[in-house]
């Protein structure tokens, strides 16, 4: 339930951080949360003295009473908080009120809110009725407790009414291999295959695109598929079922990654991760023109937006498809971008430190 790094540099002299994670970390972690928490942690390490409670509802409850008898606040001198995409547990909002009471700042990371937007993401089950009345009740209680407040971008902070949030992108990674344009036609895709990710209007568009362009195939990488569904599929489509530890390698000969989802008025302020993950290997990015994603490849030069569409994805893939060198210049820029000042993990832990009144190593 717990992992925290051995309190070496508690002599008492500089005060590490404590990163409180509202998921479990069972194992590689393949969804964006525990992803977030798991580089977050490391990149946090990397500059300043840092421990981590994490686990489910009540995993957490426990863990964060065994740290706390154990002096964990006397090592730490504030809490970043990682919060999930439900309700916080009124255990949470305790153990955040009593680390506030020691005169600890808490900084609190809000991921999203979906719970906003339920024309767009209806509800599908009775339990969400009850899980949407506790979110809306416990996240101003959250927002209350917090010192300072984090959010993926100025939208989702506005649409929380998140004052002065600070903002707080996924990073990159530059120690992963710049993989480039891959040799082969190939166009790859990681994700679930619903339709909030967009993975139906991805194989209309790529049904359009081999009518002109027969060699292209498509990789999906992702959660495994029933025999049914990928017997379905057609033959230039490849399910390749692999964690986040085999993404790199599916991805090495891939042309260009797609983002397809759909453009909604919450996809307009999300921030996938995987974006930041496909600037990372240097890979030239396809994505439909939500807001935020946008932005970045707008910013970074290392992709072409396109509208939610089969037709707009389709024309947004074919010339890189046709033509290797059109995409190589793309994935020149998105390495470039992934290895510049201010994009990284690194990055967005000196903004955690900063925000919250910690010095972190030398060369910050």
């Amino acid at each position: 339930m717990t992992s925290n790094t051995p309190p070496a540099a508690g002599d008492g002299s500089r005060p590490g951080i404590l990163l409180y994670g509202m998921y479990a970390l069972n194992g590689q972690p393949n969804k964006a949360p525990t992803v977030r928490i798991t580089l977050m942690t490391a990149a946090l390490a990397r500059q300043i003295h840092t421990e981590r409670i994490t686990g489910g509802r009540f995993g957490r409850f426990w863990s964060a009473l065994r740290w706390l008898a154990g002096g964990g606040a006397g090592r730490v001198g504030a809490v970043y908080v990682e919060s999930a995409t439900t309700s916080a547990m009124p255990t949470d909002l305790l153990f955040l009120a009593w680390m506030r009471l020691r005169g600890k700042p808490v900084g609190v990371y809000f991921r999203d809110a979906y719970q906003l937007f339920r024309h767009d993401y209806p509800r599908t089950r009775r339990s969400q009725v009850l899980a949407d009345w506790l979110w809306r009740l416990t996240t101003p209680v959250l927002a209350r407790l917090a010192t300072r407040r984090f959010a993926p971008s100025a939208g989702l902070a506005a649409a929380l009414k998140l004052g002065n949030a600070v903002v707080l992108p996924p990073g990159t990674q530059p120690d992963d291999p710049d993989l480039g344009a891959g040799a082969e036609p190939l166009v790859a895709y990681v994700g679930n295959y619903g339709w909030a990710d967009g993975f139906d209007v991805l194989l209309a568009a790529m049904a359009i695109v081999v009518q002109s362009w027969p060699e292209a195939r498509l990789r999906a990488v992702g959660p495994a598929m029933s025999e049914a569904e990928s017997a379905a599929l057609p033959a230039y489509v490849e399910v390749r079922h692999s964690g986040r530890d085999g993404v790199t390698e599916a991805l090495r000969d891939a042309r260009v990654c797609v983002i397809p989802r759909p453009i909604t008025a919450y996809t307009n302020l999300a921030m996938p991760i995987k974006l930041w993950d496909y600037l990372s290997l240097g890979k030239p990015v396809v994505a439909t023109a939500a807001t935020e994603t946008e932005r970045v490849l707008t910013e970074s030069g290392a992709g072409i937006t396109t509208p939610a569409t089969p037709e707009g994805l389709a024309a947004g893939l074919l010339p890189l498809l046709q033509d290797r060198a059109v995409a190589q210049k793309l994935a020149v820029a998105s390495s470039r971008f992934a290895r510049s000042s201010g994009s990284t993990w690194d990055d967005r832990a000196r903004t955690v430190l900063a925000t919250l009144g910690l010095a972190g190593t030398a060369g910050d």
